[in-house]
């Protein structure tokens, strides 16, 4: 059985004991985790102890309820909140209303009552977690998503740096959508709206009746699916064996005339060569956006092919296919077995492709040349990661001798991903430090928080706090009263500084309290730690 966390906070002991006794919590599904005697300790502990109901008092010192329930909602978006008061005002219930507090118990609290609330909460807690499992809901969510996976899916296979292409066409078949085809060919679409309507809501209805204006003007002929981006249209053709890019381009310059003269869009298209596998789709995409910059060289009103302007040359007949994102990849995030597969299985496809020596050290050049990147990206030591030797040595090497290359190109790869891994650790532990040296400089300002932190690192919140914990072992609030604390124990030591001065001077502007940290910390107040 699932018992649900509780967090208690009243700035009186015996109200606290009162409380946890009166219920036979775990009946109810519950477990009281943890006690706080005001709001200021009760964010600590909810920090560490992530609970499910705050179960808290409204009138109590440094912080009170409702100031508490608008902080641990921030901290804690899906806990509930029950609020309990001896105060039966008006102000209070609108307030809590406000801060979205799920219960509002007036004192003196009934067991009954009390009982009868953390039924209810109970019931909303599971409720939420059933809505979040059900199964007709995801059945909903998947095939109201269903068109967008299908776009993902068409998409990646314009992106060489994703899965296989083998994967993708398998997926896509699993959707009921079958690209098997004689050849494959790519046209991009750039399109622009005249400038009276450029920038109003009518352009998005233009671009849904240009989509559509695509569609009645080639679906008769050509067996095509659209690929939808920011101001283009991509448009993967699935080609019979009597048709060809020649085929496309000249169906594609239909569409000037019609477009600018119904919609008052202007077009850029670019074609790229047909391809006979799914894998190389990619390069006929790039091909098509290469195509779309020779637009301004070429007469308006025209698609360009780029086969017309370019040659097709033997490597482009000789596709990556991923495997050098693969290897990539795994330097950059993958583990040492990893990345052995994925430099064997680069070479292995280089080698029974057989393109020749000349475009194999061609491909290997490519490919060191994002090795390069890589190390300038990450800010290597140069040295380290052997960059000036890379082009020279790796082209040295005889391909043919396929060991060799393997066992020097695996070398290379794995001495550039444990220079990654450790540079990734010294960026962490460089962020932590400035993070350190802040709360160390600042410690006395009273407004220092998290989010006055990560704005000065420029780093968000969630990963900020994940890190933190996991370097220091404590969290960041924590942390900071530990700070403070000691701060506090140098200035009692060695100073004759009155107590409301020192908690001052370590960020607290409430001296009360400031004392009653110092003693929960010390077990003694902080005037009775400098007679000791």
């Amino acid at each position: 059985m699932k018992y649900y966390k509780v967090l208690l906070v009243d700035d009186e002991e015996d109200v606290r004991q009162s409380i946890v006794k009166k219920l036979d919590w775990a009946g109810l599904g519950f477990e009281v985790v943890g006690e706080a005697g005001n709001g200021e300790e009760a964010m600590e502990m909810a920090e560490q102890l992530e609970p499910d109901v705050v179960m808290t008092d409204i009138k109590m010192p440094f912080m009170d309820g409702l100031e508490l329930c608008r902080r641990v909602k921030q901290l804690l978006p899906g806990v509930r909140v029950a609020v309990f008061s001896g105060f039966d005002k008006f102000e209070y219930a609108k307030e809590a209303i406000t801060q979205q507090v799920e219960e509002y118990i007036l004192k003196p609290i009934d067991a009954g009552e009390l009982a009868e609330v953390f039924r209810r909460l109970r019931q909303g807690l599971d409720e939420e977690i059933a809505q979040r499992r059900n199964m007709e809901r995801l059945r909903l969510y998947y095939e109201e998503s269903i068109p967008v996976m299908h776009q993902q899916l068409l998409s990646s296979l314009l992106d060489p740096k994703t899965a296989s292409a083998d994967v993708i066409v398998e997926k896509l078949l699993s959707y009921g959508i079958d690209i098997t085809a004689s050849g494959y060919c790519v046209a991009v679409i750039r399109y622009e709206y005249d400038s009276e309507i450029k920038q109003t809501e009518e352009s998005q209805f233009l671009a849904l009746s240009l989509e559509q204006l695509i569609s009645d003007n080639l679906k008769d002929s050509l067996s095509f699916h659209m690929i939808h981006m920011p101001d283009r249209i991509a448009l993967l053709f699935l080609l019979e064996k009597n048709q060809d890019a020649k085929t496309v381009t000249t169906l594609l310059g239909r569409l000037f005339p019609i477009s600018k003269r119904i919609l008052s869009i202007r077009l850029s298209i670019g074609i790229g060569n047909m391809r006979a596998r799914p894998e190389e789709i990619s390069h006929s995409y790039n091909e098509a956006l290469s195509a779309l910059e020779y637009q301004l060289l070429m007469t308006p009103g025209h698609p360009v092919y780029i086969g017309d302007i370019e040659p097709v040359t033997d490597f482009c007949q000789f596709p990556d296919t991923g495997y050098s994102e693969q290897v990539l990849l795994q330097i950059k995030v993958g583990g040492k077995q990893e990345l052995e597969q994925a430099v064997s299985t680069m070479l292995h496809y280089l080698k029974d492709s057989q393109p020749g020596l000349q475009q194999s050290q061609i491909y290997l050049l490519m490919f060191f040349t994002e090795l390069l990147k890589l190390i300038r990206a990450y800010d290597l030591n140069q040295n380290e990661a052997g960059q000036d030797s890379l082009i020279s040595e790796g082209i040295a090497l005889n391909f043919a001798d396929m060991v060799e290359l393997d066992k020097w190109l695996l070398s290379y790869c794995e001495n550039l991903r444990q220079l990654i891994r450790r540079q990734r650790k010294d960026s962490v532990r460089d962020l932590i430090e400035k993070a350190k040296d802040i709360l160390h400089k600042c410690y006395a300002d009273s407004d220092l928080s998290l989010d006055l932190v990560c704005t000065r690192l420029n780093v968000s919140g969630a990963y900020f706090s994940t890190i933190f914990k996991k370097e220091t072992g404590q969290g960041f609030v924590s942390y900071l009263t530990e700070l403070r604390m000691e701060k506090a124990l140098e200035l009692l030591a060695n100073t004759g500084h009155k107590t409301y001065q020192i908690a001052e001077m370590t960020g607290y502007t409430d001296p009360n309290y400031f004392s009653y940290v110092f003693k929960r910390k010390f077990g003694v107040p902080p005037s009775k730690y400098r007679a000791i």
